[in-house]
């Protein structure tokens, strides 16, 4: 599955989790509703600055918007839990860092125009 689907399926599910509507979260993000629509159904790219907004609205690490859950988020969030435990701070700054640069390649390999021989 590629980045924005597991994105988009772990949106939905901790949204739904925790109860918050499309108009809510559009609320607490001060966007629109079809914006928040429109990222949901994979035609608009949230960018980094929204990614973490969200997650900070659904109150979860924004590096778990992009994990591939098989749809058992619980089961897979406490192997993450408990893996990163064992890392220290900086350790954990390093792989949020990582993650960020490589959420970042793949929006921007979706924004690239094709190239045109």
């Amino acid at each position: 599955m590629d980045m924005m689907k597991v994105f988009v399926s772990n949106m939905k599910k901790y949204r739904k989790k925790k109860r918050i509507s499309q108009m809510k979260l559009a609320e607490i993000l001060d966007t629109s509703t079809s914006y928040i629509g429109e990222i949901e159904i994979n035609s608009r790219v949230p960018s980094m600055a929204m990614v973490e907004r969200i997650a900070k609205a659904l109150k979860i690490e924004p590096f778990r918007l992009f994990l591939e859950t098989n749809g058992s988020i619980s089961a897979d969030m406490q192997k993450v839990d408990h893996y990163l435990e064992g890392l220290s701070a900086k350790e954990r700054q390093a792989l949020a860092q990582h993650i960020k640069n490589q959420i970042s390649n793949e929006v921007d390999k979706i924004l690239q125009p094709e190239n045109i021989e």
